[in-house]
């Protein structure tokens, strides 16, 4: 009997030792690099870029959301969108090149249909949400 609770007990401890190490190395220094989130950009991301401005940043950290995606069905325009601080800027992602990277708090990439949802028709590109620091 003795031997029995001696046995489960270390397999209890060994159990939690597997556990904790497991805690510990999740997350680390990678996570401090870039956020969890592969549609968000955050201004601590931004500053540690090299980059001047929001395209190039963009380009080096993102570069999925400026590529041109392909339409399931025909419509005018698979470019993606640009909406700084709610208005939606004219021309393509290449105004993004005119926002410095120091007044942005946070750019977020949105799909197709959430951009859709919520600003309306003509984003089968999906769009880039900008919020800038005011």
């Amino acid at each position: 009997m003795l031997r029995t609770k001696t046995a489960t007990a270390s397999v209890v401890v060994l159990l939690w030792a597997v556990a904790l190490s497991a805690c510990a190395s999740s997350g680390g220094a990678s996570q401090e690099r870039r956020s969890s989130d592969p549609n968000r950009l955050t201004a601590e991301e931004l500053e540690r870029s090299s980059q001047l401005d929001l395209f190039s940043a963009i380009r080096q950290l993102r570069p999925r959301w400026l590529t041109q995606r392909t339409p399931a069905t025909f419509v005018s325009s698979t470019e993606v969108a640009v909406i700084v601080d709610g208005i939606r800027q004219t021309g393509s992602a290449g105004v993004l090149s005119s926002i410095p990277v120091t007044t942005v708090e946070e750019a977020r990439y949105m799909s197709a249909s959430d951009a859709t949802t919520q600003y309306g028709t003509d984003m089968a590109g999906g769009a880039i949400v900008v919020r800038t620091k005011r």
